[in-house]
């Protein structure tokens, strides 16, 4: 009986075991270049976001580090299927918790946090403002325990992988403290939320001003029409996204622009805007909730009553 008792509780271990290991990973894990690769959130947002891995001669850099602990614990083990070399870095493109949550994992793993200097003084309190009402106490404190980064610029940087050129550069638009991240030898752009494919962005802190002409920039890259954009939300894209996203942000401001002039507010405003904007874009996931989102900051920006986060001291 004990035997027996033994032998099921081996089998279910192994079973255990396998189901694990067959469980599918919460990102779709890409090439993009030599070395290169994109790792774009899964059909059930477990990831929360995009990341990248960026392997060179002497060890790795990491762009973004995914909304929970999970995925980029298996970010770290799909890294390390894919090379012995060390984690050196991990590059977070903005302080939101979708980019930031998994922080931890890379750091456990020997990586250094490199940021844009607002996010350390941001990612511990702006993540609170950024969910609101919603935040439960457990999400409060997981917040409060994020690492800040060790590395902070507000100029841009180059990372050297051995021979390997990784360029940061600071730019504006989403948050007021966003990086991206271009591998020059592969042609690889990882724009962080600078870029959204085919889906509304958060415009929660942004404006759509100064996100325009950054977009603009991507457009204007060397050789722009062969580098791949890697966006902090949805697939791989190419230049062509990239303008699409740019007409997107256009056809928002129009349309609230003009719903303002004929006196339109609030929910009114939104119900004229959604519509339209969903015509214009019928390739896109638009859901009224998002939509109605996008409006109203976007309405905030235009009269000037938008709330952005504040640089803090350091």
């Amino acid at each position: 009986m004990i035997f027996r008792a033994l032998v099921a509780s081996i089998l279910l271990a192994l079973s255990s075991a396998a189901a694990a290991q067959a469980a599918p990973l919460p990102f779709v894990l890409k090439q993009v270049g030599p070395g290169v690769y994109a790792a774009i959130d899964g059909p059930q947002h477990k990831a929360g976001s995009n990341a990248g891995v960026v392997i060179g001669d002497d060890g790795v850099l990491v762009v973004d580090a995914f909304f929970n602990l999970d995925a980029a614990h298996a970010l770290v083990a799909e890294i390390h299927r894919l090379t012995p070399k060390p984690i050196r870095y991990v590059v977070n493109t903005h302080y939101h918790l979708d980019h930031t949550g998994g922080d931890q994992a890379l750091r456990d793993a020997g990586a250094i946090t490199i940021a844009h200097r607002n996010v350390r003084g941001w990612i511990r309190t702006e993540n609170v403002h950024l969910f609101g009402n919603q935040i439960t106490p457990a999400l409060r404190a997981r917040i409060a325990s994020l690492p800040l980064p060790d590395l902070t610029t507000d100029k841009d940087l180059t990372v050297w992988l051995g021979s390997r050129k990784v360029v940061v550069r600071t730019v504006l638009g989403h948050t007021g403290g966003d990086l991206t991240v271009f591998i020059p030898d592969a042609k690889v752009l990882f724009t962080g939320d600078m870029l959204w494919r085919k889906i509304p962005p958060n415009l929660i802190d942004g404006s759509v001003k100064e996100w325009s002409a950054t977009d603009a920039d991507f457009e204007a890259m060397s050789d722009a029409a062969h580098v791949t954009y890697v966006p902090g939300h949805g697939d791989v894209a190419n230049l062509g996204d990239v303008r699409d996203f740019r007409t997107y942000l256009a056809d928002l401001k129009r349309l609230v622009t003009e719903g303002r002039k004929v006196g339109l507010k609030g929910d009114a405003l939104a119900q004229e805007v959604t519509p339209r904007l969903k015509a214009l874009h019928p390739t896109w996931t638009i859901s009224d909730r998002a939509a109605g989102l996008e409006v109203r900051y976007m309405n905030d920006e235009l009269s000037g009553t938008k709330r952005r986060p504040v640089p803090q001291p350091d």
